[in-house]
């Protein structure tokens, strides 16, 4: 076998490519390299024996080689994932499942330095196929939020030097979907909501979400009983307590709307220092009886199934959402002429451009340019329920 002077090695002939043979580090590697002539084959060796003296460099430092894709999916959700919140846990999870079946079942669980742009672009395709259930096409939101994710687990597979660069960074983007248009009840269907919600708890909940805008799972569940100061007006909602970390990873301080300020001093009257088993619960929600699934005292982990079904009972529109209760929140605010600046940090929006693209889901303030002088001011009260 003739040993080539344009790369390392040895190259030989093969029906189907060429078959290449080298020593690296005391190691000898050998791999079939698919080129029509020798050049392009030589070309190609010497871009694999630049690897193959990086990864040996890599090893004498004590950097791990020859890791998976299984690999870099298992320590994401082992060290990364837990550090997020609840919410944006389950939609990274949700994401993994098929980004699992199809590297690591799928293709065979390839190394991370062997994924190339391709095959990020094969997988989008592939996804668009495959739902985890039904049979609707897949919406792009969910292909766009899938390729976030993987681009998520590669970035933490570049920072642990197990790749050079993030192929996802490469490869060609999802099409833009329209964003979701969230549903703002008017005034009647706010109160109708109220209306229907017969359980004290559940009420309060709702007026908690409506009246500041928290998160449903990820805040209002989380509050305890002193996040709440009565005699000022203000609601703390707290993030690093307990391990718990709501998704802008800040705390804020959000102020009371006298009707909810009312209506926390009823409920602190009837379930502060309420007891289960000689125990005052820690957290506002709270369950008070015991199921074979929790105790009575314990943290209500979710509300949504009660809730749907309410919305049911109060025939709001279709397609509403728990969370449109915090869009709600801040349209009304801003259509009530509030501070931009002041919506967002009680909000806890990273950028004031989140808060100000609110706007759009309000376009009665535009009426400003038209009407007379306190018109359009009126009108907007309306929107609000003022």
């Amino acid at each position: 076998m003739a040993r080539s002077k344009k790369a390392p090695g040895n190259l030989k002939r093969r029906p189907r490519g060429w078959y290449w043979r080298v020593c690296c580090g005391g190691k000898y590697h050998n791999e079939t390299i698919y080129a029509a002539e020798r050049q392009d084959a030589e070309q190609i060796a010497r871009g694999k024996y630049d690897d193959l003296l990086r990864q040996r460099g890599r090893e004498a430092d004590g950097v791990a080689v020859g890791q998976r894709m299984s690999d870099a999916v298992d320590y994401f959700e082992r060290e990364r994932l837990p550090l997020l919140a609840p919410g944006t846990q389950g939609a990274y999870k949700d994401s993994l499942k098929p980004i699992k079946s199809y590297f690591v079942t799928q293709i065979g669980d390839p190394r991370l330095d062997r994924i190339r742009p391709v095959h990020i672009g094969d997988f989008l395709n592939w996804r668009r196929m495959h739902r985890l259930d039904g049979t609707a096409p897949l919406h792009l939101r969910t292909l766009a939020k899938d390729r976030t994710v993987l681009h998520a687990v590669l970035e933490v597979a570049r920072e642990r030097e197990w790749i050079q660069g993030n192929p996802v960074t490469k490869s060609s983007r999802v099409p833009k979907a329209d964003k979701r248009a969230p549903v703002i009840l008017d005034a009647k269907q706010y109160e109708r909501l109220f209306a229907e919600a017969h359980d004290p708890q559940v009420r309060f909940y709702l007026l908690v979400l409506g009246e500041t805008g928290a998160r449903d799972e990820s805040e209002a569940l989380w509050l305890t009983w002193s996040d709440f100061d009565l005699n000022g007006g203000y609601l703390t909602i707290a993030t690093g307590r307990n391990g718990h970390r709501t998704k802008g990873g800040r705390s804020r301080i959000v102020p009371m709307t006298p009707r909810l300020k009312e209506a926390a001093q009823d409920y602190f009257a009837a379930y502060r220092f309420a007891k289960y088993d000689g125990i005052r619960p820690e957290f506002l929600f709270h369950h008070t009886t015991t199921r074979r699934h929790y105790r009575a005292g314990e943290r209500v982990h979710s509300y949504r199934g009660t809730v749907a079904t309410i919305a049911t009972h109060a025939k709001l529109p279709e397609g509403w959402h728990m969370h449109d209760l915090r869009h709600r929140r801040v349209t009304t605010w801003l259509a009530e002429g509030k501070s931009p600046v002041l919506v967002m940090k009680a909000m806890g929006h990273s950028d004031l451009r989140v808060t100000m693209s609110y706007y759009s889901f309000v376009p009665e303030h535009l009426r400003a340019l038209v009407d007379e002088p306190g018109q359009a001011v009126g009108q907007m009260q309306d929107i609000a329920g003022a």
